[in-house]
């Protein structure tokens, strides 16, 4: 990736470069929904970094950002070797939350994917989340339109039909000692059915919830109505982890 900073930072707009390699590609040749993931919750950490408010400056503060929930909605799939132009901006904060989007434009300008996030602040021991005003710096609200609205909380669905039980292993886990939320699209694919990888996807919500640790086992379920079809994952003792929904 090769960053492009606006040439005045309070425009706000954050844009960076992307190539795409074999390895962040599925079995169908284009971009893994585990990469699209990560994609997101990079560009956001690296326009902090921009604005001098990545990762360290904030646990200094006693700070650290957790992702609450992301929406993809995509116009085409990328395959491998093209290279993308991504641009990510905040929108401001609704209660607790802060919001950013995002656009993935290929070389001749076209929009792939557009994207939205909804990001909390929080106590990085405790997890207690702290309100906006607590950063101490401002957030920005920028006015780029987008298609894709900020994602919506999926309520698990009551009549889920069990997929099965998947450990939380070591590989899963990132720096924060939890599964790194782009991980996530990772699980929901490998669990997705057979029939439903073989459509076109044209939209993803992703919903975190409690966080999973090493040793833990998250118990799966899923729910086809429509053109969507979401899964949830739950702790043992029955406290709900993610819920994801794709359409078709």
């Amino acid at each position: 990736m090769s960053e492009r900073l606006p040439d005045d930072p309070s425009m706000g707009i954050f844009e960076k470069e992307i190539f795409i390699p074999f390895r962040d590609c599925d079995c169908t040749g284009h971009v893994s929904l585990s990469t699209w993931l990560a994609w997101l919750a990079e560009l956001a950490g690296d326009q902090y970094e921009a604005r001098h408010l990545g990762r360290e400056q904030l646990l200094s503060q006693g700070q650290v950002f957790l992702v609450s929930r992301f929406s993809i909605r995509f116009y085409r799939h990328p395959v491998c070797y093209e290279t993308l132009n991504a641009a990510t901006w905040e929108k401001g904060t609704d209660l607790v939350y802060f919001r950013r989007n995002y656009d993935f434009t290929d070389r001749d300008g076209a929009v792939c994917a557009q994207a939205s996030s909804l990001w909390l602040l929080c106590d990085p021991v405790r997890h207690r989340i702290l309100r906006p005003a607590a950063m101490g710096h401002p957030v920005l609200d920028v006015d780029r339109p987008t298609a894709c609205p900020f994602p919506d909380r999926i309520d698990p669905p009551q009549d889920a039909q069990p997929l099965g039980r998947r450990p939380v292993v070591y590989t899963d886990l990132d720096a924060n000692h939890h599964i790194y939320c782009a991980n996530y699209g990772r699980i929901f694919m490998d669990w997705l059915p057979d029939e439903y990888r073989r459509l076109p996807c044209t939209g993803f919500t992703l919903n975190y919830v409690k966080e999973a640790t090493l040793g833990e086992t998250l118990i799966l379920s899923g729910f086809a109505q429509g053109s969507q079809y979401t899964i949830t994952g739950t702790h043992e003792n029955g406290a709900v982890c993610f819920t994801a929904a794709m359409s078709f």
